[in-house]
């Protein structure tokens, strides 16, 4: 088990992703392997077996996810608030994100698949649920940016956080504040 490494237990070369959680860290390596490193204590650093095949990692508080080149999410750790109960069906996904205590999934489709904590609304996607190109998830908001470059926001509004503003288009990525983002290729 690795429990606060300073470096990523396996080797500290050919990273491809990396995602940063609460006090984690995980990174997707280029043969398709995830590392995990940092306060691992709810085991959200252990990759489960088998280790391969991963094209997408993302790290939420005292959990992790990993997104499978067969569409599928892998989900490991704490997940108290359900955020490592994968819905089904477990597939066609193309992108996940891990939030505060909600998960993310983009379906190949266009579709946001969401679950976890859901105390503002954030796993409420609103319609029309469809052609959503990625995602972003905050402490208790979440993000979908559409194909046609527009933004949409739902969940906790307290500060702002989910109103765009105008002129809402153009947009190519976007992002969230919480315990996790990820960067790299994709």
């Amino acid at each position: 088990m690795c429990l606060f490494a300073v470096q990523p237990c396996g080797g500290n070369s050919d990273f491809e992703k990396v995602s940063a959680g609460w006090y984690h860290s995980l990174g997707l390596k280029t043969d398709g392997s995830v590392v995990g490193w940092g306060d691992c204590g709810f085991g959200e650093c252990n990759t489960p077996v088998p280790n391969a095949d991963f094209i997408d990692v993302a790290a939420g508080t005292n959990y992790s996810l990993g997104l499978k080149a067969n569409g599928s999410i892998v989900a490991w750790g704490l997940g108290t608030s359900g955020e490592c109960n994968v819905p089904l069906p477990n597939s066609d996904f193309v992108a996940v994100t891990a939030a505060w205590s909600h998960v993310l999934g983009l379906k190949s489709n266009g579709s946001i698949v969401a679950w976890g904590d859901n105390f503002y609304g954030q796993c409420n996607v609103p319609s029309p649920n469809a052609d959503f190109t990625t995602v972003a998830g905050g402490q208790y908001h979440s993000l979908g940016l559409k194909a046609n470059g527009s933004i949409v926001g739902w969940g906790n509004n307290g500060y702002g956080q989910c109103s765009v503003p105008a002129p809402n288009s153009d947009f190519i990525a976007i992002g969230a504040g919480a315990p996790s983002q990820s960067w790299g290729q994709g």
